[in-house]
């Protein structure tokens, strides 16, 4: 140590004897000064180094020019009254200032001696910059942390192993799990345990029990809050070991998993819905890729589209069964803009080469991300539905024409007789006018019955025309093409529906 240090026994002499020297070295490596009326009247090396400054000016420099302006009303009255009032601390932290705006946190620790038969505050200084400013990031983390648990839904619990698994710590989200408030647990007059469903109560004991053993475990299982509700949670224990290998405590995470319990109960039921549906409906139901090849197929659709069994099925492709393939077309555009299509009717052509008319009711399913995993739905078989419906609108539309038949053959029948009548009467009025009779009043007769004659031979013609516009109607509607029919084979089929003939 140089002179310049002023550690040496000579510049010590100050104090006249009455310092232990060997006590002042033993603080080498804190900052070491004595203070007589607020004067450095010595200093070690490392104080100035921690002041950065040269020894030469240190030396009897005021000390409160290494204390910030700021903390000066409280440091050096401290030091002050440190001489004569004993009850004060022994330490007081302060910010030194340094050079290029710099600063340190000190931590100074006093005694009061004796120095040159007056008394001196003996210091030695610490910089403990780096160490607060861990323990600030201490605190900021253990805030962070503690601002993460707070906001969490999850219930994080710590226990105590050495005292029969009191809790330590909990969350405020035990609040709304268990229903109690959170000065319940930490008083230690509630415990997370006495909610547990007495069905799962062993349950329980079992997954706390071997976790000092098994070191991370977890278990599902109920519980009842304070308001009766029945929930399901599922509890992840982690033991935390002290650096000596003992349990210094074990934490919890319990989370409420009762909606998605509930949620994949219903999925569950549904499936099981489903598939019941899936194998007991009398309609084709089935599972398509997006390029129509079969996923799955129900028994009902095997027998519809006549494969030997659901393994031939599950080879082939819709496709290959559409009459027009452009009704597909039509189909896939209507279910991909709308997700869905509802009794869409097609023309199908099963393996036999038999033509089927069918109603597809169908939707797309697809992922979280809107990718289209496959198309499914059910077919219904329409063909001897509409089969019916067409022989119901035939018989309907055969009933209307018959009667109107009918109608417009009693005008025919009725202006037949008319004329009949008309001709019998010009007849008489012959034989009357080769008798003698009157010419000019048979001619008026004459005339008479000729006009009433002209009027029912238009009656019948207009008759006539209206039976004509209907059959050729009707034959136009129904895509009739003229056969050879006799009136026998006629007779014949309307005798199927009941027409018994007349004699």
């Amino acid at each position: 140590m140089g002179a310049a240090t002023y550690e040496s026994a000579e510049e010590i002499k100050i104090c006249k004897g009455d310092i232990d020297y060997r006590g002042i070295v033993k603080h080498i490596n804190d900052g070491v000064v004595i203070i007589v009326e607020g004067k450095i009247v010595f200093a070690n090396d490392a104080f100035c180094s921690m002041t950065q400054k040269d020894p030469a000016f240190v030396l009897n420099s005021d000390f409160s020019n290494y204390v910030r302006q700021a903390d000066h009303e409280k440091v050096m009255p401290y030091l002050r009254e440190r001489l004569f009032a004993h009850t004060l601390p022994d330490s007081i932290e302060f910010v030194m200032p340094r050079a290029h705006d710099e600063s340190a946190i000190i931590e100074m620790k006093v005694s009061v001696i004796s120095c040159a038969g007056s008394p001196a505050i003996l210091a030695a200084l610490t910089d403990i910059t780096e160490r607060r400013k861990i323990r600030l990031d201490l605190n900021r983390v253990k805030e962070r942390l503690e601002s993460i648990l707070h906001s969490m839904n999850e219930v994080v619990v710590s226990f105590s192993v050495q005292a029969d698994y009191a809790i330590t710590s909990i969350n405020p989200a035990a609040e709304a799990l268990y229903g109690v408030p959170l000065r319940e647990f930490t008083s230690g007059e509630k415990h997370t345990v006495d909610f547990v469903h007495p069905g799962d109560v062993d349950k329980v004991n079992r997954f706390y029990l071997g976790l000092p053993d098994a070191e991370f475990d977890q278990a599902e299982y109920r519980i009842i809050s304070s308001n009766g509700e029945v929930k399901w949670v599922i509890d992840e224990g982690h033991v935390v070991f002290t650096k000596t290998g003992n349990i210094r405590r074990i934490d919890h995470v319990i989370r409420d998993i009762t909606e998605g319990k509930k949620a994949a109960d219903a999925l569950r039921q549904s499936e099981e819905k489903y598939r019941d549906f899936f194998s007991s409906t009398s309609d084709m139901a089935f599972i398509l890729t997006a390029g129509g090849d079969f996923m799955d197929i129900n028994e009902a659709g095997v027998k519809l589209l006549g494969f030997k069994d659901k393994e031939e099925a599950l080879k082939s492709n819709v496709e290959n069964f559409y009459l027009d393939i452009s009704e597909r077309t039509a189909l896939l555009e209507e279910l991909y803009g709308q997700g869905r299509v509802v009794g869409k009717h097609v023309k199908f052509r099963d393996l036999s080469g038999e033509a089927i008319e069918v109603a597809v009711t169908a939707r797309v399913k697809t992922d979280e991300s809107g990718k289209l995993l496959y198309h499914e739905g059910i077919i219904h078989n329409i063909t001897k539905a509409l089969e019916d419906q067409r022989n119901r609108v035939l018989r309907n539309a055969a009933g209307g024409l018959c009667h109107y038949l009918n109608t417009h053959l009693m005008q025919l029948l009725s202006s037949q007789d008319a004329v009949s009548e008309d001709i019998e009467l010009l007849a008489d009025l012959i034989v009357n006018l080769a008798d003698g009779a009157s010419p000019k009043d048979t001619a008026a007769l004459m005339n008479q019955t000729i006009v009433e004659a002209r009027h029912f031979a238009k009656s019948a013609k207009k008759a006539y025309e209206r039976i004509s516009e209907v059959t050729r109607a009707f034959n136009k509607a129904f895509y009739y093409h003229e056969e050879a029919y006799l009136s026998d084979t006629i007779l014949d089929i309307f005798k199927t529906y009941g027409y018994e003939g007349s004699e």
